[in-house]
């Protein structure tokens, strides 16, 4: 069994140890919901003030050319790229996860008018499949989201898939689905394809 003292030994040896400084926590508190909210990083208020104080304040719309923030999407978006395995000028950073994924699901299902289903995994991330609900409504064109089992996925494609959206990373069970594979399977059966990769970045190659 791990031992309390081969935790602390391992603490002691993370080479990302030093990081615990950055950041604001409350004293006493062991916070492991990184993946939501993270903890306040300490700069993060030197750096609103400098935004308001001097951004915003003093250059007014000004400030989307002048303090780069036109370019802040694919600046961050190049930041994180690495953690996803694409390129530099691949990934924006921009909205909630929700958002994107409402404009996202919009676009494909534009791409796909002739078909009406969306398939997705019934122990799936219960917000996104809230999006495709209300999408569905707001839409009003009879689509129908098709909930279905992990090992069911593949044979649910069929012509009448339009979508199939899936959180890569099951958030309760840590259950990683074949990426590629079911990639594969939509494309050869006309389906887009629409990976969440929240639970992701950064936790799996």
């Amino acid at each position: 069994m791990t031992s309390r003292d081969d935790c602390v030994r391992l603490d002691a040896a993370d080479p990302l140890a030093p990081l615990r400084a950055e950041f604001v926590l409350p004293e006493g508190v062991i916070y492991l919901d990184g993946n939501s909210l993270g903890a306040m990083p300490k700069r993060a208020v030197e750096i609103a003030s400098r935004v308001l104080e001097k951004e915003w304040s003093a250059q007014l719309i000004r400030s989307w050319n002048s303090a780069g923030w036109f370019q802040l999407p694919r600046a961050l978006g190049d930041k994180l790229a690495p953690l996803i395995g694409a390129g530099k000028g691949e990934v924006v950073v921009n909205d909630t996860t929700s958002a994107n994924l409402f404009k996202v699901l919009a676009a494909a299902l534009a791409l796909r008018p002739e078909r009406r289903v969306i398939v997705s995994e019934r122990d799936n991330f219960p917000t996104d499949l809230y999006v495709v609900q209300g999408l569905s409504r707001l839409l009003g064109r009879g689509h129908r989201l098709e909930l279905v089992e992990r090992d069911r996925l593949a044979s649910a494609i069929d012509e009448n898939t339009a979508v199939l959206l899936l959180t890569h990373v099951n958030y309760r069970t840590r259950a990683m689905h074949d990426m590629a594979e079911l990639t594969r399977v939509a494309h050869e059966r006309g389906a887009m394809t629409i990976w969440d990769l929240a639970h992701s970045a950064g936790a799996v190659p």
